[in-house]
């Protein structure tokens, strides 16, 4: 376990320079007793100015201080000089401080008589340890407590710091509502917690990096009703996932962020709405290659909860595709009137067939037709645009109609050169059509707006003489 390198000078930006004085005359006073690494838990007792002594921790991580909490009454800002002495003993005096790891293999190796006395003899000395053991001794712990055999010992731990740093960001957030000059500052000091996480990935701790990460996703949307509820907090969100999801694409091990998928949907499902889309969308990545049968199940029981049905119904359909339940997906997407969202999806899967498929079942309105078209997920399918229109020509000619009016007015309204051969094609097929449907007026009228819209379009006007003619021309233009 490679412990962090500190100095002096990190010691004193977390405190005043009075507290820093005060720390270093505890620790040259030997105020620090017995101070012990626990993983990465530094702990120890610190004598000060009461008989009893102060309990003081440091959480610590591979390149820094992840929290830090002392039992004294101190809270003016930073941490307090008990803190300070036990850091300073962790640079000076590190051959002072012992690992609980080789006092465990050793207790482990005696006789039950001798662990007894041993647990007997710090009961004895610290009272405030009997709830825990009773804990241990009614058989509850041994089954809450005991690490799955397919979890790391780094994400273990991870997962336990999460909680110190839940506390650190509720600090920051302070106990009442905040005003839109104090959220400014307390985003600029949660921002300042994402890139130590983007130090800790590329240092290699991971596990680390993602339990900060969701620690400032968690907070920021538990804490979102004490701020006036602007778009500052949900864009940080944004900002958070975007980083998680760029840690979690160097993991070797991706099965171990199964551990996120839950707690993610409940926070999703207690969320504003304005939070859901970019939780959603974290969800989607980390499920892109595992099963999530139980994922599935948990949004089809809570969809009725949802702040955002429209968002868990996106997810429960990626999530069906992923597992190749076309026939499920299909279903969710009539019954929640989500066509268009669900065709979308098709065309991140690229399953043509089935795009096809849902596009002969499905009618859309012109507005979702178009935003197909505008997917460029859609340009990967040859003649996309070609064969929507035959398929929508045959079913809702005059939904054909608007669409051909929309790609004239894309390719004349284009700052690229104007493909003059495109717009007289498109042109040809929405004629077909206006004469199909017996709307001859509609057609001459549709050319004179066109003409006037574009009558600095010389070139366009003069393809509109021939093979339209004159129809809908104005004599004045």
């Amino acid at each position: 376990m490679q412990y962090p390198n500190l100095t002096e000078d990190q010691i004193q930006d977390r405190c005043t320079q009075k507290v820093f004085a005060r720390g270093e005359d505890y620790f040259y006073n030997e105020a620090i007793e017995n101070p012990m690494f626990h993983g990465w838990t530094l702990s120890a007792n610190c004598y000060g100015s009461e008989d009893a002594p102060y309990r003081v921790s440091v959480e610590l991580t591979p390149t820094g201080i992840a929290d830090a909490e002392c039992s004294c009454p101190y809270d003016w800002g930073g941490d307090c000089k008990h803190i300070v002495a036990l850091l300073l003993t962790y640079v000076h005096e590190p051959d002072e401080i012992h690992s609980i790891a080789p006092v465990l293999t050793a207790i482990a190796e005696k006789p039950r008589a001798t662990l007894l006395s041993i647990i007997s003899e710090l009961l004895k000395r610290e009272p405030a340890l009997v709830p825990i053991v009773k804990t241990y001794a009614d058989g509850v712990a041994e089954s809450q407590f005991r690490d799955p055999p397919t979890t790391s010992a780094a994400t273990v731990v991870a997962s336990a710091t999460t909680t110190a740093y839940r506390e650190q960001i509720d600090r920051l957030f302070g106990d009442g509502f905040l005003e839109q000059h104090q959220l400014h500052k307390v985003i600029t000091q949660l921002t300042a917690l994402v890139r130590h996480a983007e130090s800790l990935a590329q240092a290699g701790a991971t596990e680390f990096a993602l339990s900060i990460l969701y620690a400032l996703i968690h907070q920021s949307i538990i804490r979102y009703e004490d701020t006036l509820q602007s778009s500052e907090l949900p864009r940080f969100v944004r900002t958070c996932t975007t980083q998680f999801i760029q840690i979690t694409d160097t993991l070797q091990e991706p099965t171990a962020l199964r551990e996120y998928h839950q707690p993610l949907l409940e926070l999703s499902f207690e969320a504003e709405a304005a939070f859901t889309p970019h939780l959603i969308y974290l969800l989607k990545q980390l499920c892109s290659t595992q099963d999530t049968t139980e994922l599935q199940t948990a949004i089809e029981q809570r969809l009725d909860e949802s702040r955002d049905r429209q968002t868990h119904v996106q997810l429960l359909l990626y999530l069906y595709l992923n597992n190749e339940q076309i026939a499920a997906a299909f279903r969710l997407a009539r019954r929640e009137e989500a066509a268009a969202v669900f065709i979308n999806l098709l065309l991140e899967h690229q399953d043509e067939d089935t795009i096809w498929e849902a596009l002969e079942e499905f009618s859309l309105t012109i507005e979702e037709y178009w935003d197909i078209l505008k997917n460029p997920l859609a340009n990967r399918i040859p003649n996309f645009t070609e064969q929507l229109l035959t398929l929508v020509e045959g079913h809702r000619p005059e939904t054909a109609i608007m669409i051909y009016q929309g790609l004239i007015e894309q390719v004349l309204t284009s700052p690229k050169r104007t493909d003059y051969k495109t717009v007289q094609h498109y042109l040809t097929g929405a004629q077909k059509l206006y004469q199909q449907v017996d709307q001859e007026s509609q057609w001459k009228t549709y050319l004179k707006v066109l003409r006037e819209r574009h009558r600095r379009k010389r070139t366009l006007l003069e393809m509109l003489e021939s093979p339209f003619g004159h129809q809908g021309k104005d004599p004045n233009i």
